[in-house]
C-alpha cells in the first residue's frame, strides 16, 4: 500500500504540471482539442487526489464498527471518478458543436508544443500505474492511458492545422477525445458499481464455485453460495457444505482444501464455510435462503 502511495503521489504531481502547461497551451492557441485534453487532465488531477485520500483512509486501522475498515472509500472515490469522466465528455462534446461553422482561428505551433509535452506526461503516469490492481490505481491508469491517447490526437490535429488552417480538425478532434474520455468512464463505473451492487467477480460465478467445491473429496454436496467484493482487493465467499459424519478435525482439513482451491482458481481471500450432515442439511428444509428468511421476519411481525 505504501509504493501504491507513492506512485499515485508522484503521478499527481506530473499531472498538476502538465494541467498548468496544457492550459498556457490552451490561452495562446484557442484550441478546443487542447482545452478538452486539459479537462481530461483536470478530472485525472482530481481522481488522483480522490484516490490518494481513499487510499489513505484504507490503510487506518478496522475498528468494532467498521469491522472491514475503510476499504470500501476506495470504490466510492473511483465510482466519483467515473461520474467526472462522463462530465468532462458532455461538456467538451457540447463546446464542440457550438464551434461549428463559426471559423474561429487556432495556433497550431503552441497547440502542437503543449500536447507533446501532455503525451510525454501522461505516458509516464501510465507506465508507473499500468500493473497496480487497486481499482483507484486502475482507474487513474485509465484516467492516463485515455489521456495519452486524447494527447495523440491532438498532436495529428495540431500538424494538420498547422498546414491546412482547417479548424473543423480541432472540432472532429475534440468530439473524439470525448469518445475517448466516455469509454474510459465506463470501465470505471462498470468496476465500481459491480462491487456496490456485491456482483461476484467475474470468473467467479456461483455454479463455477459449486463445481470446484463438490471436487474436493468429502464433500457431497455444496448450496447457499455467496461470493462479493467489499473493495477492488478483497474477495468473499460464504456457503454451506455438506459431507458425511466427519469428525471436526476431518471437516478443518476439507474446509482448508476448499480455501485453498477458492483462492487459487478464484482469487476469493477469505470464505467462511459451514458444515451441515449429508441428508439433513437447512436446504432440505428450506431455511438457508435469504428471501426464506425475509418471509419468515414478515410472518413474525
Amino acid at each position: 500500500m505504501g509504493a501504491e502511495l507513492k506512485e499515485l503521489g508522484r503521478a499527481f504531481a506530473v499531472t498538476l504540471v502538465v494541467l498548468i502547461i496544457q492550459l498556457a497551451g490552451w490561452h495562446y492557441s484557442n484550441s478546443l482539442a487542447l482545452l478538452g485534453d486539459s479537462a481530461h487532465v483536470f478530472s485525472d488531477m482530481i481522481a488522483l487526489g480522490a484516490s490518494l485520500t481513499a487510499m489513505w483512509l484504507a490503510m487506518r486501522t478496522p475498528t468494532s464498527r467498521r469491522t472491514f475498515g475503510f476499504h470500501r472509500v476506495e470504490v466510492f472515490a473511483a465510482l466519483f471518478n467515473g461520474i467526472l469522466l462522463v462530465l468532462m465528455a458532455l461538456v467538451i462534446a457540447y463546446e464542440a458543436f457550438q464551434r461549428f461553422g463559426t471559423g474561429y482561428a487556432i495556433s497550431g505551433g503552441p497547440m502542437l508544443v503543449t500536447s507533446v509535452i501532455g503525451l510525454l506526461g501522461n505516458l509516464y503516469v501510465a507506465y508507473h500505474l499500468q500493473h497496480e490492481e487497486n481499482l483507484n490505481v486502475r482507474s487513474a491508469f485509465m484516467h492516463a492511458a485515455g489521456d495519452a491517447l486524447s494527447s495523440i490526437g491532438v498532436i495529428i490535429g495540431a500538424v494538420i492545422i498547422i498546414f491546412t488552417g482547417q479548424y473543423i480538425i480541432d472540432v472532429t478532434v475534440s468530439l473524439l477525445i470525448s469518445g475517448i474520455i466516455l469509454f474510459s468512464a465506463y470501465t470505471v463505473l462498470r468496476s465500481s458499481l459491480s462491487i456496490l451492487l456485491e456482483s461476484a467477480p467475474y470468473g467467479a460465478e456461483v455454479h463455477r464455485i459449486e463445481k470446484a467445491v463438490l471436487s474436493v473429496q468429502g464433500v457431497r454436496g455444496v448450496h447457499d453460495v455467496h461470493v462479493w467484493r467489499t473493495c477492488s482487493e478483497f474477495v468473499f465467499a460464504m456457503m454451506h457444505v455438506e459431507t458425511e459424519n466427519v469428525k471436526l478435525i476431518d471437516a478443518r482439513v476439507i474446509s482448508q482444501e476448499i480455501e485453498e482451491k477458492l483462492h487459487h482458481e478464484f482469487g476469493i481471500s477469505h470464505s467462511t464455510i459451514q458444515f451441515e450432515p449429508y441428508g439433513c442439511s437447512c436446504q432440505s428444509q428450506k431455511s438457508c435462503h435469504l428471501l426464506e428468511h425475509k418471509k419468515g421476519r414478515k410472518h413474525q411481525h
